[in-house]
Formats: structure tokens, C-alpha cells, sequence
């Protein structure tokens, strides 16, 4: 028998109070598949899906890179502009022996 089962990763809030992005895990026969949906708030609804994009194994990376690529032009854009970035957070990982 073939069970799904989906695991919320992350909810990305948008700087749009009524907009989210979760980022979901689903696991089909031991194979992972990333998800985001794309949701709007609607009064006396509550949450929407709108879109659902599925991102096989493969495509992850390459989404990842593109993603990186877009982040550093538009800090680029930024910097030339004259203004301010932010600053990235430092994760300590603990040393293994």
C-alpha cells in the first residue's frame, strides 16, 4: 500500500500581512518531493492555497542556485545604490571528535 505523508518544513511569511509560502516534504514511497504553496489570508476563510509548486529531487538544486544568483544581484543593486544590507546569521555547529 502507498502512504504520503507531508511534513511542513517552513512557513515563510511575506513582508504582505495576508500572504505565506510553506515549504513542505513529501515522502511517496521513500522518495522526497519539496513543495511550496502559495497562500493568501481571506476573511471568514482563513488561509487559501492559491499555488502549489512540486519540485522533484533534482530540481531543488538548481532552484537553490538560481535563487542565490537573484539574491546576490538584487544586493548588488543595493550596495551600488548606496544603501544598506543586511547581515547574514552565523549558525555554531557543535565540533565533533
Amino acid at each position: 500500500m502507498q502512504s504520503n505523508h507531508s511534513v511542513k518544513v517552513q512557513t515563510l511569511n511575506s513582508a504582505v500581512e495576508d500572504t505565506k509560502v510553506d515549504v513542505l516534504l513529501d515522502t511517496k514511497d521513500g522518495e522526497g518531493v519539496v513543495m511550496l504553496k502559495y497562500s493568501t489570508w481571506t476573511e471568514g476563510l482563513g488561509w487559501c492555497c492559491q499555488k502549489t509548486i512540486k519540485l522533484e529531487r533534482d530540481l531543488i538544486d538548481d532552484l537553490h542556485h538560481a535563487l542565490t544568483v537573484a539574491r546576490m544581484k538584487i544586493n548588488r543593486q543595493k550596495v551600488d545604490a548606496g544603501k544598506e544590507i543586511g547581515t547574514a546569521k552565523v549558525v555554531y555547529l557543535p565540533n565533533v571528535a
